[in-house]
């Protein structure tokens, strides 16, 4: 919801709200859901109230559509109506009448699309939010007068407003010009402070409807000229050439569905491609298993019985280990690996000898260009001389990305790949340069 506080003006419509209200039985004899919803409603009314405060503070007026009182119990001691928003306690009889006598001509052309009232106003008071919103500093005085009235005087539109007074000590004062704020407290009203600007309540118009009466006061207030909205069933009167334009115009918007449903399978298989760049960056699980499937699209089966996963050929089975950091391949991940191969060839019953290790690392993943990471050390030494010991292949995700792409474009077979990477002891290069 937008700052209601940043506007000039603002226009409150309670017809929905009431309609609202209308239908949402009493939560009495009724769901939790029922209460929450209501409870969500009036929520909603508290934070519009208190924008309303910093509205007519900063000299913003508000109108409201006013209808008769929509009340709802929420709980034994919460209730909601639809004029909870309103930053003045507004007070109103249920009475109707068709005399109608206009006090503030301003309003003269409205009033024009008001032939019936059904309620008139009670003098309002201030809530507790506009003396909350000042603190306690001043002196809160609530101020209202009649824009239209019916034959025996009782106000049917009113425009509200407040006036503060500066509290100050009684020895700071002109006796004679203070006025006692409250008995038994040594404060006095010396002058006005502030004035607000004005909450002008207007009954619903019974000639247009309420969107239209809101046109008037943008029109009549703002001066802003609202156009007419096209009534239902305007669509079906044609005029000449309009039939063949709307057949010319489905046929475009036609060729562009068509066109999105492209785009949209070419953005899908863009994200299959672009998925590999992965192997550039990432780490922990999101690298292992962009891993196992570049591997899985080389046509090489992988298997998570173990950490990190076995990968099988024909007649071959190695224990692969994936890392990613942001600096070189530390020993330590060697040595979690060639831990690993032992229990998985103690459980397989098979010599360490027989299942191979490779350690796929993405070292420096965060360095870019590659170019830069080509520069730097990949694993530290410590690891490359035990990886001589443990018969173990220590592959780069780059280096396995540049072999997937050369398998896509023909360069490499992936017989080659997999010979490569099983035979690699150390630094393993899977395509030439």
């Amino acid at each position: 919801m937008p700052n209601i506080a940043d506007y000039d003006n603002v226009v409150v419509d309670t017809h929905s709200l009431s309609n609202l209200l209308r239908k949402t039985p009493e939560t009495r004899t009724h769901t939790r859901a029922n209460e929450n919803f209501l409870r969500k409603i009036l929520k909603n009314q508290e934070f519009v109230r208190e924008r309303l405060i910093h509205l007519l503070h900063s000299g913003g007026d508000v109108y409201a559509i006013c209808s008769l009182r929509e009340f709802r119990e929420i709980s034994t001691y919460s209730s909601c109506d639809n004029y909870d928003w309103s930053p003045f306690a507004i007070t109103m009889a249920n009475e109707s009448g068709e005399t109608i006598n206009v006090i503030d001509n301003s309003f003269s052309h409205y009033f024009q699309f008001v032939k019936k009232w059904s309620f008139y106003f009670e003098e309002p008071d201030s809530l507790s939010e506009i003396e909350d919103f000042y603190r306690k500093r001043y002196y809160i005085d609530t101020k209202w007068s009649t824009i239209a009235q019916n034959r025996y005087t009782r106000p049917i539109a009113i425009a509200v407003w407040y006036a503060t007074h500066q509290l100050k000590g009684q020895e700071l004062m002109n006796l004679e010009k203070a006025m006692p704020f409250s008995s038994g407290v040594k404060h006095y009203i010396e002058e006005i402070k502030d004035v607000s600007s004005k909450l002008f309540l207007l009954p619903m118009t019974t000639e247009v409807d309420d969107r239209e009466a809101i046109n008037i006061i943008l029109e009549d207030f703002w001066g802003i000229q609202q156009k007419t909205p096209p009534p239902e069933g305007i669509d079906e009167v044609l005029l000449p050439g309009e039939a063949e334009l709307k057949k010319e115009i489905k046929k475009e918007l036609d060729k562009i569905d068509q066109i999105k449903t492209k785009i949209i399978g070419l953005e899908e298989r863009n994200k299959e491609i672009t998925q590999f760049k992965q192997l550039i960056y990432e780490t922990g699980d999101p690298l292992e298993d962009i891993c196992k499937t570049t591997l899985s699209q080389l046509g090489y089966k992988t298997d998570d019985s173990v950490e990190d996963f076995i990968l099988t050929t024909e007649d071959k089975e190695a224990i692969v280990e994936v890392k990613g950091r942001e600096r070189s391949i530390l020993r330590e991940d060697g040595a979690q690996l060639a831990q690993n191969r032992r229990n998985y060839a103690i459980q397989k019953g098979k010599g360490i000898r027989e299942i191979k290790a490779i350690l796929l690392g993405n070292p420096w993943r965060l360095v870019l260009p590659l170019e830069e990471r080509a520069r730097k050390e990949p694993f530290s030494i410590h690891l490359a001389d035990d990886s001589v010991v443990e018969d173990m292949a220590l592959v780069t995700t780059v280096e396995l990305l540049k072999a997937y792409s050369a398998f896509l474009v023909g360069k490499i077979s992936k017989e080659e790949i997999i010979k490569r990477l099983f035979s690699g002891i150390g630094l393993t290069k899977l395509v030439d340069e």
